[in-house]
Order: structure tokens, then C-alpha cells, then sequence
């Protein structure tokens, strides 16, 4: 017992003799503390005494921390750094400090990349400031291991993407600030293992897709900040996981309120936190108005068809694909392969084709779209040619009628009346062509042909009833039918 107390006044006496840099103030309450702010230091002092506890060094002009800067101090729970001219941390500077808890390198504009290995072996790690570091990437595994951080600041720098599983080992952090960088989107993997996240700040940076399952572990987070980014959509699903969120902000961002934001519209319904407004970009006769007031019929059709904002891909996921947004504005297959482009060379003359994909329901009352902007899949320039429902029949030459007869089927049924009808008046004789051509190269199939004859009402009502076909109703021209 004595030799443990005479141990103790010992280590107590060396603490008070041990020698303090020239530029700093030791003292050994409440923590034995090494303070030597805004001296105008250029280098990491060596004569730091051992039984430090804090260092502060924060505010000079140190550009590099060598790798045995602190070695000597393994005491050490906090160490600041931040305000300096640093442009280089060797990447054991802070090998040996087993129990660090709180870094502070922030405001260091210059380092712009730090060792992925930096940072291991900082087990009780609970603080780390990494803001206003110039940083534009997150080298792999930066944080492994840090199992006990708690608090990570990374804002305002200029990252330029979220590397996937960067924050996996991170299974108790509760704060991340990401806010005030270049990130444009939110992978799938990027916030992977952050269970017990509370706060995300994202806002402030130039985010145009969020990945649908970005948010899949992120059950306890309370603030979400997607705010000043470029998301003109949002996926309702990657919002679904988020159990305990209760302040979501959204705004400035260019929404696009149509039928691609209804589930997000539905999934702010019935959320009870806090949000923001979301004013709408698009269309322009929504513009200024919050998406959540809307009325569901307000979120119809596809604002992009209006103004087409990138020209159409054809190779690898469409954007609103990755974004895992409604198909309502995506077109198949098939539609992009009837897009007409304006000065094609294949343009000219070409039918667009009217069919509308299933689910969708074409506007108006007609098979064809009211006006070339009005195609579901909203990708047609605006100088491309008409819609063909609309052109006079009389306006093509016979011999393209004989050669090209499927453009007429773009109009059947349109809107009625002498142009829109194939079987009113003065449309009858291309159908009496056309069918006395197939009847007379085809006889086996005869009754089809008698069968169709009846159905265009080109032949006497008597003639129908009969099992066989009169010669004299089977000619090339037979008259029309008044």
C-alpha cells in the first residue's frame, strides 16, 4: 500500500516538473492538458509531455503531422488540430493513441487526402472532424474499425461521390454531415450498416438520384436534409424504411409534379413528422405550388413530353430506371423504336405509331394521341411532322395508297365524321381495291373474302346470306357503297 501511494505522489510530482513547450500553457485540471493555440507554430511540438491527456494545437501553421507526433502520448483522449496550414498526415501519425476519442483536423483546406490507414487502430473513437478539408474522395476502408464513432463531420468539402459499404464498420454513429459537397447521387450501398443513424444532413449538394434502397438500414433516423440538390424526383420506397423520421426537408429542389411523383405524393400523405414544402419545377402550370397540396388529379401525364430535357438513350438504364420510378413517362422497346427524330432521313413519311402502352390510358376519346407532345413516352422533338390521324386521305398519290396502305389504320375511329371514319363515304374504294386483289390472288380463302365484303358493306345485303360468292361481286372495282 505504502509503495503504491509513494508511486502516485511520484507520478503527481512529475506531472507538475515535466516541461511545457516554450509556446503553450500545461495544466493539470480538470485533465492534464498541453494548450497551445494561435502560437504561430509551423511543426508538431516534441517536447509534448507524455502524460497529456488534451493537446490543443489548433490555429497555428502546422502543415505536417510526422508519424511519431504523439507517440510518447498514450494518455491522450482529445487532440485538435484543426486551423492549420496542413497538407500531409503520414499515416501513422496517430498509431499507438489507443485512447483517442475525439479528432479535430477540420478547417485544413489544403490536405485534400488523407491515408486510408490513418485512422486505424482509434477503437474508442467517438468524434471526428474531417470538415473544410478540401477532401474530394473517401479513400476504401477510411473509417474501418471505428466501431465506437459516434459523431462524423464531413461537410463542406469537395467529394465528388458516396463510395459503397464507406461507413459499414460505423454500426454506432449517430451523426453524419454530409452536407455542403459535390455528391450526385445516393447509391444503393452508400449508407450501408448505419443502424443506429439519427441524423443525415445531405442538403446542399448536387444529389439527382437517390438509389431506391439507399435508406434500407436506416430504421432509427429522426432527420433527413435533401434540401439545395438537384432531385426533380424521389422515390417513395426509399422513404418507406425510414420508421422513425420526424423531420424531413426537401425543399429547393426542381420537382417535377407528374405522374412520376404520385407515390412520393401518396407517402407524404401519410407521413406525420415534419417537412418541408416541395414547390413543383414542372409542369409549367403547377410551378410554385407545393407538391403535397396537389390533388392526385393533378399529377397526370408526363411534364417531360412537354419540354424534353435530354435526348433519348439507347444503351444501358434509362435514369428514371435507376431511380426505380413509375413507367409512366419510360418507353418500351417498341416506342423508342417508332421515335421519329426531325431531319432524319427516315422521317419523311413515316407513320407514328399510336399505340399506347399498357396501363395508360390515351388522351381524349381517340386512339391517337391530341398532339405530338401528347405520346406516351414524351420524347418526340416538337419540329417532327404531324400525327398522320390528322391528314386527308386525297392527299396521297394512288400508287403510295396500293404500296403503303397501313398509315390509314392510324385513324379509324378517331373523332368521326368523314375524315376520321375508313368505312364512311369516300373511303370505301381503297378498302374495294384492296380487298378484290386479295380474293382474286388467294381463292382458298374465298369465304375470308366474302366474309370481309360483308363487314365493309361494299356488297349487296343478299349476297351475304349465301355460302358461295357471285363472280360479279368478287371484281376489282365494284362501286361503291352510297
Amino acid at each position: 500500500g505504502s509503495q503504491l501511494l509513494a508511486w502516485v505522489l511520484w507520478l503527481q510530482a512529475w506531472r507538475v516538473a515535466a516541461p511545457c513547450p516554450g509556446a503553450c500553457v500545461c495544466y493539470n485540471e480538470p485533465k492534464v492538458t498541453t494548450s497551445c493555440p494561435q502560437q504561430g507554430l509551423q511543426a508538431v511540438p516534441t517536447d509534448i509531455p507524455a502524460a497529456s491527456q488534451r493537446v490543443f494545437l489548433h490555429g497555428n501553421r502546422i502543415v505536417h503531422v510526422p508519424a511519431a507526433g504523439f507517440r510518447a502520448c498514450r494518455n491522450l483522449t482529445i487532440l485538435w488540430l484543426h486551423s492549420n496550414a496542413l497538407t500531409r498526415i503520414d499515416a501513422a501519425a496517430f498509431t499507438g493513441l489507443t485512447l483517442l476519442e475525439q479528432l479535430d483536423l477540420s478547417d485544413n483546406a489544403q490536405l485534400r487526402a488523407v491515408d486510408p490507414t490513418t485512422f486505424h487502430g482509434l477503437s474508442r473513437l467517438h468524434t471526428l472532424h474531417l470538415d473544410r478539408c478540401g477532401l474530394q474522395e473517401l479513400g476504401p476502408g477510411l473509417f474501418r474499425g471505428l466501431a465506437a464513432l459516434q459523431y462524423l463531420y464531413l461537410q463542406d468539402n469537395g467529394l465528388q461521390a458516396l463510395p459503397d459499404d464507406a461507413f459499414r464498420d460505423l454500426g454506432n454513429l449517430t451523426h453524419l454531415f454530409l452536407h455542403g459537397n459535390r455528391i450526385p447521387s445516393v447509391p444503393e450501398r452508400a449508407f450501408r450498416g448505419l443502424h443506429s443513424l439519427d441524423r443525415l444532413l445531405l442538403h446542399q449538394n448536387r444529389v439527382a438520384h437517390v438509389h431506391p434502397h439507399a435508406f434500407r438500414d436506416l430504421g432509427r433516423l429522426m432527420t433527413l436534409y435533401l434540401f439545395a440538390n438537384n432531385l426533380s424526383a424521389l422515390p417513395a420506397e426509399a422513404l418507406a424504411p425510414l420508421r422513425s423520421l420526424q423531420y424531413l426537408r426537401l425543399n429547393d429542389n426542381p420537382w417535377v409534379c407528374d405522374c412520376r411523383a404520385r407515390p412520393l405524393w401518396a407517402w407524404l400523405q401519410q407521413f406525420r413528422g415534419s417537412s418541408s414544402e416541395l414547390p413543383c419545377s414542372l409542369p409549367p402550370h403547377l410551378a410554385g405550388r407545393d407538391l403535397k397540396r396537389l390533388a392526385a388529379t393533378d399529377l397526370e401525364g408526363c411534364a417531360i413530353a412537354a419540354r424534353p430535357s435530354r435526348p433519348i438513350r439507347t444503351g444501358g438504364p434509362t435514369d428514371d430506371e435507376r431511380l426505380g420510378l413509375p413507367k409512366c413517362c419510360q418507353p418500351d422497346a417498341a416506342d423508342k423504336a417508332s421515335v421519329l427524330e426531325a431531319g432524319s432521313p427516315g422521317s419523311a413519311g413515316n407513320a407514328l405509331k399510336g399505340r399506347v402502352p399498357s396501363g395508360d390510358s390515351p388522351p381524349g376519346n381517340g386512339s391517337g394521341p391530341r398532339h405530338i407532345n401528347d405520346s406516351p413516352f414524351g420524347t418526340l422533338p416538337g419540329s417532327a411532322e404531324p400525327p398522320l390521324t390528322g391528314m386527308r386521305p386525297e392527299a396521297f398519290h394512288p400508287s403510295q395508297r396500293r404500296r403503303s396502305p397501313a398509315p390509314y389504320g392510324l385513324g379509324v375511329g378517331r373523332q368521326g365524321g368523314p375524315e376520321g371514319e375508313l368505312s364512311g363515304q369516300g373511303q370505301a374504294p381503297v378498302f374495294q381495291d384492296l380487298t378484290g386483289v386479295m380474293c382474286t390472288l388467294i381463292p382458298l380463302l374465298v369465304v375470308s373474302c366474302h366474309l370481309q365484303l360483308c363487314l365493309c358493306r361494299h356488297v349487296p345485303r343478299h349476297a351475304c346470306t349465301s355460302t358461295t360468292l357471285h363472280p360479279k361481286h368478287v371484281g376489282l372495282h365494284a362501286p361503291a357503297h352510297t
